[in-house]
């Protein structure tokens, strides 16, 4: 770049080859603003391209505390599917409600994945006597 601009200014400081300075006024805008435009305006559909190849992603919302039914409206309002995965039984915690999920509240996932949770079991079974 350098040498060019140096050729450019010598010749148009002298003022002479008018046809050479207009040649390489040409080359450099060629060179420094055409070309890279072509090659951004390239990256740029690319970059388009491949963002609309991705798929579509959603949040998980949180589901502890509520009963199986509404957690399954719930995903199914965010594009989720509900799995249950275990019951176990939490004396803290009204029976029948969900204590735990897989995926944490806010992550984000593809659409159509399915959340693991956890319910509580409505009557402990402990050992025999």
């Amino acid at each position: 770049m350098r040498f060019l601009l140096g050729v450019l200014v010598g010749y148009t400081l002298r003022g002479k080859q008018k046809l050479l300075i207009r040649f390489l006024v040409t080359l450099v805008l060629v060179v420094y603003v055409v070309l890279p435009a072509i090659a951004l305006f390239g990256l740029r559909l690319d970059v388009q391209r491949e963002r609309r190849s991705r798929p579509t992603q959603t949040k998980v919302p949180a589901l502890k505390g509520l009963t199986y039914e509404a957690a399954e409206k719930k995903l199914h309002a965010a594009n989720l599917n509900i799995r249950l995965l275990a019951t176990r039984y939490d004396p803290t915690v009204q029976p029948g409600l969900i204590i735990d999920q897989t995926l944490a509240p806010g992550e984000e996932v593809v659409v159509g994945y399915s959340v693991g949770v956890t319910l509580n079991k409505k009557d402990f079974v402990g050992p025999g006597p």
